[in-house]
């Protein structure tokens, strides 16, 4: 699909506030409501955006993060396949993708302590004895998600935060707080009205209770998801470490990500490595450009790796609801 004029400022205006009215972002664009609704599912139908998402802290109601990647032996695409539906299925898997490099899959998983992420090791390792060569895993911090860069021409909007570490006093849900999660996770833009008929409560209940997510920042924040190869970018992922511990170029780094129009999310990591950047470029050329300049104005930085990103297999911004 080819996008025009009128499609990229819907995506403008929707990563801006993914929760806009139709009848709001038609009168923005000066466009009808009709045609604006049309576009807008246009756009779903051929996948250029692929969720109007809801992000969650999910610390605060007592989940850990871990980034693990995977290095598979080998094996044919029947057991790969296996292992994909399974990451797939969990309850526990946020996002999982295949990516290149020297590993061959990758999982964010949110899990509520060490002992259950050695479960799930355990468990995966277990159904598929001698198709999981080796792993990696990292223990996130913190986590920022910016908006769509490329979009907004140099304006730089502020991020969704998740800071794992300070979560406060765990929030308690109930079966109708579930329900309507169940709900907006994947479709932010669902009306109260129409989460009301499918959660069967109340309309004043649902928009009553998500404001109190929101309050409560279990709700951090709504984003659009766009399709990397559907607008010629491709996905990446770079780990960095650091030479020495330095807290005040790590925020230098962050502060630096979130000005920089291919960099999609920074997420703060402890362990072997110290941060990881989501990238989106259109070229190995730009992608390159934006490795040397981050080497040569951060002299602290180690080692770096580059992770391209494949496939998404899924994105679930609420596992536990499955």
């Amino acid at each position: 699909m080819k996008l025009d004029i009128k499609d990229k400022k819907i995506l403008q205006e929707l990563d801006i506030n993914p929760r806009i009215t139709t009848s709001k972002l038609a009168k923005n664009i000066r466009l009808s409501q009709q045609v604006t609704n049309y576009r807008i599912n246009k756009l779903v139908e051929n996948k250029i955006i692929t969720q109007f998402g809801t992000i969650l802290n999910l610390s605060k109601i007592g989940y850990e993060q871990y980034r693990v990647l995977f290095q598979l032996d080998n094996i044919n695409e029947e057991e790969k396949h296996k292992i994909i539906n399974y990451l797939k299925e969990h309850e526990n898997v946020y996002w999982a993708a295949i990516v290149g490099g020297k590993w061959d899959l990758f999982a964010v998983v949110f899990i509520k302590n060490y002992e259950e992420f050695e479960n799930f090791l355990d468990d995966l390792f277990n159904r598929f004895p001698k198709s999981l060569k080796d792993y990696e895993a990292i223990y996130t911090l913190y986590n920022e998600f910016y908006k769509h860069k490329y979009l907004h021409e140099g304006k730089i909007l502020e991020p969704v935060k998740l800071n794992f570490t300070n979560s406060g006093k765990l929030i308690e849900l109930d079966d109708i707080d579930l329900k309507i999660l169940d709900q907006i996770k994947s479709n932010c833009r669902l009306s109260s009205l129409e989460i009301s008929k499918k959660c069967k409560v109340n309309y004043k209940t649902v928009q009553n209770r998500i404001k109190s997510l929101e309050n409560q920042q279990l709700i951090a924040g709504y984003r659009i998801f766009i399709k990397s190869e559907e607008i010629n970018y491709k996905a990446y992922l770079i780990l960095i470490s650091f030479n020495s511990y330095g807290r005040e170029v790590e925020r230098k780094l962050i502060s630096y990500a979130k000005n920089h129009e291919l960099i999609t999310q920074s997420i703060k990591l402890f362990g072997s490595w110290s941060l990881m950047f989501h990238v989106r470029s259109r070229n190995e050329k730009e992608l390159q450009k934006l490795i040397i300049e981050i080497r040569n104005n951060y002299p602290i930085i180690g080692n770096y790796e580059i992770i391209p990103v494949f496939e998404d297999i899924l994105i679930d911004n609420f596992p536990m609801s499955k």
